[in-house]
């Protein structure tokens, strides 16, 4: 009698969790959705908000090193200058010349470390600091660069990018899950699996060819290449973040997404991806 009393409990609370997780995976949906077709400002002002959670985010998992941790205000401080500056270059608000402004916080953080006391491993903390700016803000800035790659600011280009690389996570959890057999990188995510990283690039390139029926902002062309891009860094991404939570033994980066962890849980497949997807479309520009 007791045994189904509490199997009841568990159904409804995994019940309640996929409920709970459907609305917030709707909900971050409508968000990005909605601050892309409301412009570049919106846009632009949302994904700070994302870029400082995910900096605190990185910077808590690391702080969890007594012996050494990240330079948390000049690093969150000089983390979103960084963001600014990048978001008013991608919108042509300030001359490109103005980036060399980054030179003076760096420097000053730099020159900072000459006066602290203790060990010399302070370089250490300066290193986990900078990595947060390499591999959280600038990526997440990124995203106003993506709206202006055919010149004007089209949202179609940015919704396009998140249908793909929702369709990739889609599709290899799916495919993962129904006949994922071969693993991709046990030592660092038990679960993944080969077949499912060839399921989600399947479901992204067939996303990516409709897209290019009714998305015309991009040829077909770059749509399948933004797939393929997002194929292959998307799921680097997954699980560079992988390893990196394993380094500071944490589930998630954080839990401000109910059901789905933190930003750079939801992001992780964004942080390798979009830069290259950013790259792609500079080196074709040239070419």
């Amino acid at each position: 009698m007791f045994a189904h009393v509490n199997s009841d409990i568990e159904n409804k609370s995994d019940l309640n969790n996929l409920l709970k997780r459907i609305l917030a995976g709707l909900v971050f949906i409508a968000a990005v959705m909605g601050a892309a077709i409301a412009g570049p400002l919106v846009l632009g002002l949302l994904f700070l908000f994302f870029a400082a959670v995910g900096l605190y985010e990185l910077y808590e998992m690391e702080r969890r090193d007594k012996t050494i941790a990240p330079r948390w205000s000049g690093g969150m401080s000089t983390g979103v200058f960084i963001y600014l500056l990048l978001f008013l270059s991608a919108n042509e608000s300030i001359e490109r010349e103005w980036m060399w402004a980054l030179i003076l916080p760096i420097a000053v953080m730099f020159c900072i470390e000459l006066f602290r006391k203790g060990e010399p491993k302070n370089l250490s903390s300066l290193a986990l600091t900078t990595f947060g700016w390499i591999y959280v803000i600038a990526p997440l800035a990124m995203i106003n660069f993506l709206g202006h790659v055919t010149g004007e600011y089209d949202y179609e280009i940015i919704i396009g990018y998140f249908l793909i690389l929702w369709a990739n996570d889609s599709g290899a959890y799916g495919v993962g899950r129904l006949i994922g057999r071969t693993k991709l990188f046990e030592r660092v995510s038990p679960n993944k699996t080969w077949e499912g990283l060839l399921g989600g690039i399947a479901l992204s390139i067939g996303v990516a060819w409709l897209l290019s029926r009714y998305f015309e902002s991009l040829t077909l062309k770059d749509w399948i290449a933004v797939s393929l891009i997002v194929g292959v860094f998307a799921n680097l991404g997954d699980l560079f973040e992988s390893h990196i939570k394993r380094i500071f033994g944490v589930k998630d980066s954080g839990n401000i997404i109910p059901g789905h962890g933190g930003v750079l849980d939801r992001f992780d497949g964004l942080l390798l991806s979009l830069p290259v997807v950013i790259a792609y479309f500079k080196i074709i520009e040239t070419i």
